[in-house]
């Protein structure tokens, strides 16, 4: 499938009308995976390789010069609306981390990534792994972004088995949710794809993550997406220096259009700047401060779920050696 875009013209204040594309390839035709394929190289040809197209690039601005008929044809199609940062990366890498600030389209991303594997028959033997079961089924597969409402008005939406823990796809592909809190439950299992979410949030996670790669282990090409809002631990910094891994960056305000703007507002206003702010909108991990008797992972190593009966309460005090103003 080829598509010639018109001379593009020199970057401006004013965003170009957008390039009207050809319809998505008839899945009767070819192959659904060929279809996909096809598709999904044109749409990066658009993207990816005019610079001009690209910094003029409006997804809303697209949308709405469709008509209803091409709305239809495309609106399924997540790599034509997506942020770069959702999309996946280029090159032979065998871990994906997506760190991004809250409401920056994460979840959204790990769903469609999922799914398109799914479609394109690369995956058949899916993982997915929240901070806890609920965490797994109530974001992952049934939130707002998790991967059966991103298929609702797909011709193919996949079925959860809640007895079975297991999503179900008509071309057989599964996909099983499992607890960080439980590392050993990913033993005996083997998969071709892995997606795993808010991992600086998991209490075992280098446990889990150890146990999951050993999982990882059929089909052509197994791979693992992490998505999560960092935190300064052990674990998450140990994972940046993981051979095979590919990283992509977002913040919350790389995904307004799609976020409440009274949220924003109240949002962004309290904690632009802040280090909560850094951490939590830009997706920032902080480093320790140099010199700081107590740093985050002592703290993490000491944190417990909830405080044991206590006989008594001790409150320390240590004073400043000088006083007065």
């Amino acid at each position: 499938m080829r598509m010639k875009l018109a001379n593009t013209p020199a970057p401006c204040n004013r965003s170009p009308a957008p390039q009207r594309l050809p319809p998505p390839p008839n899945a009767r035709s070819k192959p659904m995976n060929e279809a996909r394929k096809a598709l999904r190289s044109t749409v990066r040809r658009l993207r990816l390789n005019s610079l001009a197209l690209r910094k003029n690039w409006s997804a809303r601005s697209f949308a709405q010069s469709l008509t209803d008929e091409e709305h239809a044809l495309y609106r399924d199609y997540f790599p034509l609306f997506a942020h770069d940062y959702q999309l996946e990366p280029e090159g032979a890498w065998a871990i994906w981390l997506l760190m991004g600030g809250r409401g920056s389209g994460k979840t959204r991303a790990g769903a469609e990534w999922v799914m398109e594997q799914v479609a394109l028959g690369a995956a058949r033997h899916v993982a997915l792994i929240g901070e806890t079961l609920a965490d797994a089924r109530d974001v992952m597969i049934e939130g707002v972004s998790g991967i059966r409402r991103a298929a609702m008005d797909r011709d193919e939406r996949p079925r959860f088995i809640k007895s079975e823990r297991m999503l179900r796809w008509s071309n057989g592909a599964q996909a099983r949710i499992f607890s960080a809190e439980d590392p050993d439950s990913v033993r005996g299992h083997a998969f071709d794809l892995v997606w795993g979410d808010e991992f600086a949030k998991w209490r075992y996670a280098q446990e889990v993550l150890d146990t999951t790669l050993f999982a990882l282990r059929v089909g052509e090409r197994p791979r693992m997406l992490i998505t999560t809002t960092p935190r300064n631990r052990p674990d998450l910094r140990r994972l940046l220096n993981e051979p095979g891994l590919v990283v992509t960056r977002a913040r919350t305000l790389d995904n307004a259009d799609h976020l409440s703007a009274e949220f924003l507002t109240r949002i962004v206003k309290r904690y632009e700047g802040t280090a909560l702010g850094r951490q939590e909108l830009d997706g920032e991990l902080l480093e320790d401060a140099q010199g700081a008797l107590w740093n985050r992972a002592i703290i993490e190593a000491a944190r417990v779920r909830a405080a044991p009966a206590l006989s008594r309460i001790v409150v320390a005090v240590d004073p400043p050696v000088s006083s007065g103003p």
